[in-house]
C-alpha cells in the first residue's frame, strides 16, 4: 500500500522544469489576489449563464406577444384617448360614408387600396404599402407617406398611415418573426377625420380625389378583405418546353 501511494504521488507531481507546471504562473501571487480570482471566476460563469438564457428567451415565441398597440396614434405624438375610442365605436355602428359624399369631420369609409406614393416591394399590382412587426406599436411601422383608396363613388388619400392603428392578419416571416402588412388591392375600413378638397378634373366622377383622411394623426384601419394571390402566368418559353404538349 505504501509503495502504491508513493507511486501515485510520483505520477501527480509535475515533471521536468518549473515551466512545465501549469500553476507556476500563480507562484508570485499573494493570498489576496488568489482570493479575488476564486471569487470572480464563479461570478463570470453565473453572468454568462444568465445572459445565455436571456438571449434564448428573446429568440423564442414570447418575443412575439403583442405589447399594447392602442397606446399610441399618430407617430407617437397623440394618444388614442377615450373620446376618440368612443367616436370610433359609434362610427362602427353606422353605414360607411361614400367617399364622394363625405364632409369634413370624423367618418368611416370602406374602400380598396388602389395606389400609394411609394411601396415596400412585392408582386406587381399587389405591392406592400405598410408593414409592422406583429403586435408592435406604430413607432416601429414603415409605410408609404400617402395611400389612395377608392370606392364606387370616388377616391381619397390616407395620410399618417405609419402612425395609425392597423388591424390585419399576421404574416409568418420567419421562425421567430411575424409581421402585419397592407397591400395594394386590400379592401379596408378607415375611421379618421376627413378633410374635403376635390383635386383635379375627370369626366368620370369616381376617378376624382375628394379629400384626405388621417392628417391629424387619429387613424383606425381594419382589413376587410384580401384577394387571393394570382397564379404566375407561365412564359411562352416554358410553355413550349412542356413535354406534355410536345408531339410524340
Amino acid at each position: 500500500m505504501i509503495h502504491s501511494a508513493a507511486w501515485l504521488v510520483g505520477l501527480a507531481a509535475p515533471a521536468g522544469s518549473p515551466e512545465d507546471d501549469p500553476f507556476s504562473m500563480f507562484a508570485g501571487w499573494e493570498g489576496d489576489q488568489l482570493l479575488w480570482l476564486a471569487l470572480l471566476v464563479p461570478v463570470a460563469v453565473v453572468v454568462f449563464f444568465i445572459g445565455s438564457r436571456r438571449f434564448r428567451s428573446q429568440l423564442g415565441s414570447s418575443a412575439l406577444v403583442p405589447r399594447g398597440r392602442d397606446r399610441f396614434v399618430g407617430g407617437g405624438s397623440h394618444r388614442r384617448d377615450a373620446g376618440w375610442r368612443a367616436t370610433a365605436e359609434r362610427l362602427e355602428q353606422r353605414v360607411p360614408t361614400a367617399i364622394a359624399e363625405a364632409k369634413n369631420g370624423p367618418i368611416r369609409v370602406e374602400g380598396t387600396i388602389v395606389s400609394a406614393s411609394g411601396n415596400l416591394g412585392g408582386q406587381k399590382g399587389r405591392e406592400c404599402v405598410w408593414r409592422n412587426r406583429a403586435g408592435a406599436g406604430p413607432q416601429t411601422a414603415i409605410g408609404a407617406e400617402m395611400v389612395f383608396i377608392a370606392d364606387s363613388t370616388g377616391r381619397c388619400a390616407v395620410e399618417e398611415l405609419e402612425g395609425g392603428r392597423v388591424i390585419a392578419p399576421t404574416d409568418k416571416a420567419g421562425a421567430h418573426y411575424e409581421s402585419t402588412s397592407l397591400y395594394v388591392g386590400d379592401r379596408i375600413e378607415v375611421i379618421a377625420t376627413f378633410e374635403r378638397e376635390v383635386v383635379g378634373e375627370h369626366e368620370d366622377p369616381s376617378r376624382l380625389v375628394y379629400g384626405t383622411l388621417g392628417a391629424d394623426g387619429r387613424l383606425d384601419v381594419r382589413l376587410l378583405d384580401r384577394p387571393e394571390p394570382e397564379e404566375p402566368t407561365p412564359s411562352p418559353e416554358s410553355a413550349s418546353s412542356d413535354p406534355s404538349e410536345s408531339e410524340p
